[in-house]
């Protein structure tokens, strides 16, 4: 009797262990978005000018961020060289995916500031307000003269 209540113990401890696991597998808040329809409603409701789209191949040159560490993705920077605008909205692979692409924008979000503190005043103070923002395994630079809006179309993509 004592055998079978030790292999019993030993079974049920094996599964709440199991299923402790499969629950922290399941990461992050559970909540998606689709980032490059994000990035559509985006330009839709600001009405962008002077930007491009950027590939794999730009966030790699550009911001160090590795193909491989993301899932999906959607980036815009400004083409005229005189605006601040930049979103990057990145889902990664992983949390330590994550946290390096949050690195890379870290990265990205100094360099502004110093290109623009001197040379462009005004760029320099919207580039302020702005920030690198991580949640799980999604991360974002969303930086512009419209920053409050796109923050606020970003957030909503996950509701």
């Amino acid at each position: 009797m004592k055998k079978h209540l030790k292999q019993w113990t030993a079974m049920v401890l094996a599964l709440v262990l199991a299923l402790s696991l499969a629950a922290c597998g399941q990461g992050g808040s559970g909540k998606s978005a689709d980032l490059p329809q994000t990035l559509e409603t985006m330009k839709n409701e600001v009405g962008f000018t002077d930007v491009m789209d950027l590939d794999e191949n730009g966030l790699q040159i550009n911001y160090g961020i590795q193909a491989d560490d993301m899932k999906q993705f959607a980036a815009l920077v400004d083409t005229s060289g005189i605006k601040c605008e930049e979103v990057i909205l990145v889902e990664a692979v992983d949390s330590n995916a994550a946290q390096r692409v949050k690195e890379q924008l870290d990265k990205r979000m100094e360099s502004k500031l110093a290109q623009n503190k001197d040379y462009l005043p005004e760029q320099y103070a919207i580039i302020q307000k702005c920030s690198v923002e991580q949640d799980g395994n999604y991360v974002s630079m969303i930086v512009g003269q419209e920053h409050q809006k796109l923050t606020e179309i970003y957030q909503k993509a996950f509701s």
